[in-house]
């Protein structure tokens, strides 16, 4: 069966970068290395593995298109609201149809971020 391994995005400041979701979700960095020019570290957050990618100088630009967001299931919502506040960095909360409470937010390099009271 087919499985997803990890997201990939591309950050500015590798180690900002690393410290923001260290501090945002205690996560240990479980890979770190060098492919291509670029700096990579692998965090894992609930088993799902991120990949934060730092590009040589000069970057190249971003590929172009678009996506949504990465969506995490926090079992200390109310804790990570706190945390996020007392990070001073803008939220948008949502409330679904059937009152589960969803956070929104970016990361240093603007990756959007939701937290979810529930999961999926």
């Amino acid at each position: 069966m087919t499985s997803m391994d990890h997201i990939g995005l591309f950050v500015k400041d590798l180690a900002a970068s690393v410290e923001f979701y260290q501090d945002l979700f205690g996560v240990p960095v479980v890979m770190q290395f060098s492919s291509s020019g670029a700096e990579i570290a692998v965090i894992v957050i609930g088993g799902g593995k991120i990949e934060l990618i730092q590009r040589p100088e000069p970057t190249r630009s971003t590929p172009i298109g678009t996506w949504g967001h990465v969506a995490l299931h926090v079992p200390d919502f109310d804790n990570k609201l706190k945390k996020i506040d007392s990070l001073g960095l803008e939220k948008r909360m949502v409330t679904t149809g059937d009152g589960s409470i969803l956070c929104f937010f970016s990361d240093p390099d603007g990756h959007t971020l939701e937290l979810t009271e529930r999961g999926l």
